[in-house]
């Protein structure tokens, strides 16, 4: 009887799913060959969906716009009419125009370290008519001032904390900032390994956070740095739901590590 009733509760649970809609178009089998085809120097223009883009690395704009529109791996619902959303790591701006077209009230608030994504965000917000966002050139980091920055013009911008880039741009002080809401629906925390100590400095602000998202990235060897960022958002009160962001290494037994900067990459959903 036991197994039984476990087909029989298994069959009402698959029949009361229900797969999200898709509410965004696809790119086209025939756009994205002719995307996939283009140089990654020139600025360009192109319509997807419910937003024109411009851009200038294919690869990258194929990538985020399958997975931020098409998958909607940002979405998530709120009651506030004044809803607050913070977006550290805004790269080009796909994020931030998804979340204006989903929430076209919200206040948006925007990090972009790299001046010539910043340059491009600007102009794909104005491109839409997007209304209410504040956009800083500036990295989100565990205090004011300046930090070492390696400007790659892609999403592999990071800081560079060894000091070694001979280029810096400004930080401001995330907790700082998540202080001045009372709520903020969303808070999306993508800045290329230094989530670390972000997370670190900003653990006693996350009452004030909804839905968080953590891009991870880290060493095998440093998995106390994944634990530790587990261990706050979990004091946080939040539910988690973790993806692989990148799939490095097919035998991890016997490979061990990747030899690049990055062994793991993890997309984490936070929530309540």
């Amino acid at each position: 009887m036991g197994l039984i009733t476990n087909i029989l509760h298994g069959i009402r649970k698959n029949l009361n799913w229900q797969e999200p809609q898709t509410r965004f178009a696809p790119i086209s089998w025939f756009a994205g060959k002719i995307i996939k085809h283009e140089d990654d120097t020139t600025l360009k223009l192109r319509k997807l969906g419910p937003v024109s883009v411009l851009y200038k690395r294919p690869y990258e704009l194929l990538k985020t716009y399958k997975e931020i529109f098409v998958c909607e791996i940002y979405r998530f619902e709120t009651s506030s009419a004044l809803s607050v959303i913070i977006d550290c790591g805004a790269n080009i701006g796909i994020s931030s125009l998804y979340f204006k077209t989903i929430y076209p009230n919200a206040t948006l608030i925007a990090f972009e370290p790299d001046d010539s994504l910043a340059e491009i965000f600007h102009k794909n917000m104005l491109q839409n008519g997007v209304t209410n966002f504040t956009l800083h050139k500036a990295a989100v980091w565990t205090e004011n001032g300046t930090i070492s920055f390696n400007n790659k013009g892609s999403e592999a911008s990071s800081i560079d904390v060894s000091g070694n880039s001979s280029s810096t741009v400004p930080t401001v002080k995330l907790a700082s900032v998540l202080a001045e809401h009372p709520t903020i629906d969303l808070l999306k925390i993508d800045i290329e390994g230094a989530e670390y100590p972000v997370i670190q400095d900003i653990a006693a602000e996350l009452n004030r956070v909804q839905n968080m998202f953590i891009e991870y990235h880290g060493l095998a060897s440093e998995t106390y740095k994944l634990d530790t960022i587990l261990h706050i958002v979990s004091e946080a009160g939040f539910k988690c739901y973790i993806k692989m962001a990148a799939d490095n290494l097919d035998m991890p037994f016997y490979q061990k590590q990747t030899g690049t900067i990055y062994d793991v990459q993890l997309n984490i959903f936070c929530y309540r």
